[in-house]
């Protein structure tokens, strides 16, 4: 089987399609179970594009048939009556067609009718409830960059919220068109697990108890699109306790089990994770350890944002009015413009003008600064967002957020007067020794790896809040634990953290 270019690929972007590569079609539909009961089974994909899915249903059908039967009549009626498929596009329809003659002729069958048209499949209903399969690969597109189609999508309930993903309302329609005993397979983004588009949809799999395997295809990109996906596959037929995982083999091209995962176990936070047993019940005490803790003895913040770097930031030919600051992703230090006083509020244009040499460079550069968006209708000669100001003036420690390995985490010491930007910092009284040994560790990367925030070269990325988490539990557990403290002792060590000072004032011991 060979997915054939056509004309209609040339509008991929606009249309949201992306086409399936064979060994992913065979992959989901083994995994769906069209691979062995499946004469007298009505099919279908809705997003069908050229025809990948349905010239490999029509080679398993072909094929299951004639090992019974050798009657193409028959097989002829059966291709046409339960084969199908629809797509907006007609240049991709016609494609499809002739894809599917040509499978079918291969077994000596032609002349067949079938069952695939130029719809749009948000309004087509005559397929609801009747599907044995569904499979597919939905379009991926936002569904404010549909053309005229807004007033269809936002008739389902998977798109409440208003701007979402198209291929989340395809979840939505697949699941009306199966049967009672029908069975889904799809790959989609895996954004869904987590976003704020897919909250519907992840309700929904919640309550139902529907979905029984997934694989996680990690890093692996079998689009050309910088998509990083996922498929699932669903079982309308019985509620499941739980779901196989299976991670991606991207040498041998096939999925490999993992372990069945308890639904309770996948759920964390209304959000969606798929890693070991081991992994998720850590993610877990993780979150929880979170939400109960009664001060924050870490802080981790986003770097400074000037939103014009290039004027700010860079080699200059005075120091006075100007601070060292860290790139944290590099761990290269810059000087930077700095028009703030050490308490951290904004300097007045006269205080600025004070350094001669600083405030011609800034008014040479006005033009540039004013064409920001900056927040509060700041000064135009100030950065363009306040964060990170105040900390400039406390010690802290300089975190890049694009991880592969322990090797490239990067964890600098930044003092007080001098500035991070471009990623994180973190904020607290544990020593930077501690601070390191929870960073620069096997459970760290581990942890990244479960967030599944994937990044090309098979980087992974975090979020500041993420991190916290993270430090968060992993230091006040371990000093708790060292402790040898009961649940109701901790609110002794917490009170004596009252002594301290946190959010901007809070430091770390060097």
């Amino acid at each position: 089987m060979s997915v054939i270019k056509t004309q209609a690929m040339e509008n991929n972007k606009l249309r949201g399609a992306v086409y399936t590569p064979p060994f992913i079609v065979d992959i989901i539909l083994n995994m769906t179970g069209y691979d062995k009961s499946i004469l007298e089974k009505h099919v279908i994909d809705n997003s069908c594009g050229d025809g990948a899915f349905l010239t490999a249903v029509v080679h398993r059908y072909c094929r299951a048939f004639l090992t019974h039967s050798k009657d193409k009549k028959i097989l002829k009626n059966h291709l046409a009556a339960y084969i199908h498929g629809m797509d907006n596009d007609p240049l991709a329809v016609k494609s499809c067609l002739s894809n599917l003659d040509n499978e079918a002729a291969s077994f000596g069958v032609d002349g067949i009718t079938w069952d695939v048209t130029c719809a749009n499949t948000l309004e087509v209903k005559k397929y609801n409830g009747k599907m044995d399969f569904v499979v597919g690969n939905p379009p991926y597109i936002r569904v404010h960059n549909l053309k005229g189609a807004y007033d269809s999508v936002k008739n389902f309930s998977f798109a409440a919220n208003g701007m979402t993903d198209l291929f989340i309302v395809f979840f939505e329609i697949g699941f009306k068109m199966l049967n009672s005993n029908g069975k889904m397979g799809l790959i989609t983004p895996s954004s869904f697990l987590r976003s704020k588009a897919g909250n519907k949809l992840r309700q929904d799999i919640q309550n139902k108890q529907t979905l029984s395997k997934v694989l996680d295809l990690g890093h692996f990109q079998p689009f050309k699109a910088t998509t990083y996906t996922i498929v699932t596959v669903f079982d309308s037929q019985k509620r499941h306790d739980a779901v196989d995982y299976f991670t991606f083999d991207p040498k041998e091209l096939s999925p490999n089990f993992v372990e069945r995962l308890p639904y309770q176990d996948i759920f964390v936070n209304e959000k969606m994770f798929f890693s070991s047993s081991k992994n998720l019940k850590t993610l877990h005490k993780i979150e929880s350890h979170f939400s109960r803790r009664e001060k924050r003895s870490v802080i981790v913040k986003n770097g400074l944002a000037t939103l014009a770097d290039k004027v700010f930031i860079g080699a200059f030919d005075f120091s006075e009015g100007t601070i060292n600051i860290l790139k944290a992703s590099t761990g290269k230090w810059h000087e930077c413009i700095f028009p703030y006083r050490q308490d951290g509020t904004p300097m007045t244009w006269k205080e600025v003008s004070r350094y001669k040499r600083m405030a011609k460079y800034l008014e040479s550069q006005k033009p540039v600064l004013l064409n920001r968006d900056i927040e509060n209708d700041a000064d135009w000669f100030l950065f363009g967002r306040t964060q990170a100001i105040k900390d400039v003036f406390v010690n802290k420690l300089s975190v890049n957020t694009m991880i592969k390995d322990i090797k490239s985490l990067k964890v600098f010491k930044v003092a007080k007067g001098q500035g991070v930007y471009s990623e994180l910092y973190v904020l607290s009284p544990y020593s930077e020794d501690k601070i390191r040994a929870a960073l620069l560790s096997e459970d760290f990367i581990e942890y990244l790896k479960l967030l599944k925030n994937y990044k090309s070269g098979g980087y992974y990325t975090f979020s500041s809040l993420e991190l916290e988490k993270y430090l968060s539990y992993k230091l006040e557990e371990t000093f708790y634990g060292q402790l040898g403290l009961f649940e109701n002792t901790r609110s002794i060590i917490s009170s004596r953290a009252k002594k301290c000072q946190f959010a901007s004032s809070i430091f770390v011991k060097i």
